[in-house]
């Protein structure tokens, strides 16, 4: 039945292919009303199966402090086994977050020392994740000692990585939250536990910014960080705005400084746009993302600005001349950056001489496979 299908998730079974009695027992009962009282001595077990923990993860959620002490008491012991098993973990987050404070200290204890490979695993840096959201503020500081000098290669790292973006978003919040209580001496406190996460990071902008990992490490500082901080990578960013802006990874953290950056870092990144021309860049796969970024989060007057580029008329081999906004509605993504604009460009004259200009080839538009979008937009 299916109660009983094995999980062969785990990887030829090994020392799971033989259950105890008990789960198999498990498996096989439907509308079972069981508690963690009925699998005393099996909760390791449990714990490793994939329906033996749902089982304990909505035990533990109801909060009966008896049950939750028969999976501490087996758990504790096994803890460095369960927390990066596939199953496994799950029961440990689960403890983080529904123990008793008690519990929660003593798992704090056993993450002592055993930060740093615990966040290079693949389950076992979900568990790190959760101590961070839900241990005590006063345990934070002294765990995160352990990333000392580590934090580029946590960056590096396909794990690491999504632990340090924690740490930057659990203190911020906390530094946030701290300063809207006008707790100033606090908010100091929280920012500086990531000091050394942030310095490390902004030494080392451009490289991290154009990585798979480290360019979500950025984002995630523009996102959560307080603003003295956010201001400091905001500077650093600016250095390289334009290596940035069609790179495959660092194009992400230019949307991003468009989303949570300054007038002046969107006056940068508007002003690299047109020098290197808004056509070019619009049909390039990950520079036209910025700039339809750009579009949705300038000003009325930067928006304005984009669209009298667009309006300027350019040799075309194929008609002899022809405005930018013509070229750009043929092209797969440059396509999409007419399509933000007139969704976000302000009522007034400019609109009213694009509108003008798209609708008088409206016929020649309906030949291209990517401006049929447009067409049906401007019916509409």
């Amino acid at each position: 039945g299916g109660g009983g299908r094995r999980d062969d998730a785990r990887g030829g079974g090994g020392k799971h292919s033989v259950t105890s009695p008990i789960l198999d027992e498990f498996r096989a009962t439907k509308n079972r009303d069981w508690t963690m009282l009925d699998i005393k001595g099996h909760v390791v077990e449990f714990c490793q199966d994939q329906n033996g923990s749902r089982f304990i993860q909505q035990r533990l959620e109801i909060g009966n402090a008896s049950e939750q002490q028969v999976v501490m008491a087996e758990g504790l012991p096994a803890v460095r086994q369960l927390r990066n098993d596939v199953f496994g973990n799950y029961v440990v987050q689960k403890l983080l977050e529904f123990g008793t404070p008690q519990m929660k200290a003593q798992l704090r204890d056993t993450l002592k020392g055993e930060m740093l490979p615990l966040s290079l695993q693949m389950y076992g840096c979900r568990v790190v994740q959760k101590a961070l959201e839900m241990l005590s503020e006063d345990d934070l500081p002294k765990l995160l000692i352990e990333f000392h000098h580590n934090v580029l290669s946590c960056i590096h790292d396909q794990n690491g990585n999504h632990v340090i973006q924690k740490c930057i978003e659990v203190m911020s919040t906390k530094a946030k939250q701290a300063y809207s209580v006008h707790d100033g001496e606090r908010a100091k406190f929280f920012g500086e536990q990531i000091d050394f996460i942030i310095n490390d990071v902004l030494d080392n902008v451009t490289p991290l910014s154009c990585h798979p990992y480290g360019c979500r490490v950025l984002q995630r500082i523009l996102e959560h960080c307080v603003e003295p901080k956010k201001i400091l990578a905001l500077d650093e960013i600016h250095k390289c705005h334009r290596t940035l802006l069609d790179d495959q990874y660092g194009n992400y953290v230019i949307q991003h400084v468009l989303q949570y950056g300054r007038h002046e870092d969107r006056e940068s990144i508007m002003h690299i746009v047109i020098a290197n021309g808004l056509l070019q860049l619009s049909k390039q796969k990950f520079a036209s993302n910025v700039v339809e970024k750009l579009l949705k989060y300038g000003t009325p007057s930067q928006r304005n600005l984009l669209v009298k580029e667009m309006l300027v008329v350019v040799d075309d081999p194929n008609t002899g001349g022809s405005s930018v906004v013509l070229l750009m509605v043929r092209d797969a993504y440059a396509n999409y950056v007419v399509q933000t604009t007139l969704d976000v460009v302000p009522e007034g004259e400019v609109k009213r001489l694009l509108l003008e200009e798209l609708n008088a080839h409206s016929t020649q538009l309906r030949q291209y496979t990517f401006a049929k979008h447009i067409v049906t937009k401007l019916s509409s």
